[in-house]
């Protein structure tokens, strides 16, 4: 059987982008209903035996609706079951003031922020007879009959186990663009480290400037996936709009993103440090655990410059340790195949009536 593809309301990355950047809830209740509504149509039409999200938020509601269950997709440090600490996310405040004199106040009020976050779906699930989830973000992040982990119990560990009989680790996704390998990078006979800076379309293009400018002045040859961002020509440097991750990553000593579990994953699955640059609460919490690991390493966004880009990228590439422990986490990855992993999950779920969630993994 073919796949059916068929499209339903989204907000989009550049509302998304809007709305974190903001500080507002990025679905607020209106999206939140009209979503349901879409998920409803859909499920009626196809009557599936169990359905899959990944960050569809409506789907823990509209999916009990239907009397479907759930699986969500989703990273560990979302669990309410792993111990975190937050971090204030890059605001036009932590440019003026330093993150570090606006921290204290955000850690004190990050309980009513995560709160005021998590009032719509507070609200929606109240609309439609649902019981609450309460108001910890993390819950509504998670909340699924079966929640899938995207990553791996050594880099991202339960810290109390609680309800963990429906988390189940299945290990990075990993995911790489269709896109040629430059012709430049086929050969590199050259003794240099290659830095490969990929931004991403969460990440802040606002500093890739900076960061290509700080990591040429290192000496090394640097490759870039713009998404669109010009920039100046240089004899070491090597751009295109897209690059393919896992290709590069390979290739590459040290890997600079956004600091997202999607680009660090590629990094780390090939043995390859990372340098963080998170903007967004997402992105602090996952470089948390790879800063922790030893893997990597971050720079605020809103602390960017071309010397302490330059500084840090060099430190980084000096210090072998960085490097070992890329590979030991690199290592643990290749226990984790995420596709066989979905797939016992799901053909556990089917064979079981889709109503009882498995007992292993975590």
């Amino acid at each position: 059987m073919g796949l059916i593809v068929r499209e339903v309301e989204c907000i989009g990355s550049a509302a998304y982008l809007r709305a974190v950047a903001s500080g507002r809830p990025v679905f607020p209740l209106d999206v939140l209903e009209r979503y349901v509504q879409d998920d409803l149509r859909e499920i009626e039409r196809f009557a599936p035996d169990l359905v899959v999200g990944d960050f569809r938020l409506s789907l823990a509601v509209s999916a009990r609706l239907a009397g479907v269950p759930y699986v969500a997709i989703s990273n560990a440090y979302w669990s309410p079951h792993v111990r975190v600490a937050f971090d204030v996310p890059v605001h036009p405040v932590t440019r003026l003031l330093g993150p570090a004199t606006v921290n204290p106040l955000f850690r004190l009020l990050c309980p009513a922020i995560l709160a005021f976050h998590a009032l719509p779906m507070h609200r929606l699930r109240k609309r439609y007879g649902l019981p609450s989830l309460g108001f910890d973000l993390r819950r509504i992040f998670s909340e699924g009959d079966v929640t899938l982990l995207a990553d791996v119990p050594e880099l991202v560990p339960f810290a109390e186990h609680g309800e963990s009989a429906r988390y189940v680790y299945i290990g990075p996704i990993i995911w790489s663009p269709l896109a040629p390998l430059p012709a430049e990078l086929l050969h590199l006979n050259e003794p240099k480290d290659l830095v490969y800076i990929a931004m991403g379309s969460s990440g802040d293009p606002r500093v890739l400037a900076d960061l290509v400018e700080g990591a040429l002045s290192t000496g090394c040859r640097v490759a870039v996936a713009t998404s669109g961002v010009d920039l100046p020509a240089s004899p070491r440097l090597v751009t295109a709009r897209f690059l393919p991750g896992n290709e590069v990553s390979a290739l590459a000593s040290l890997v600079v993103c956004n600091g997202g579990s999607p680009s660090t994953h590629q990094a780390l699955r090939a043995g390859k440090p990372v340098l963080g640059i998170p903007s967004n609460l997402d992105q602090l919490l996952n470089m948390q655990f790879v800063t922790a690991s030893g893997a990597g390493a971050q720079l605020r966004a809103d602390r960017v410059s071309q010397r302490r880009a330059g500084d840090l990228i060099s430190a980084m590439l000096g210090e072998r340790s960085f490097t070992q422990r890329a590979q030991e986490v690199a290592a643990s990855f290749q226990a984790y195949s995420s596709v066989d992993r979905f797939k016992t999950v799901i053909q556990s779920l089917l064979a079981e009536g889709a109503d009882t969630a498995p007992r292993s993994g975590v």
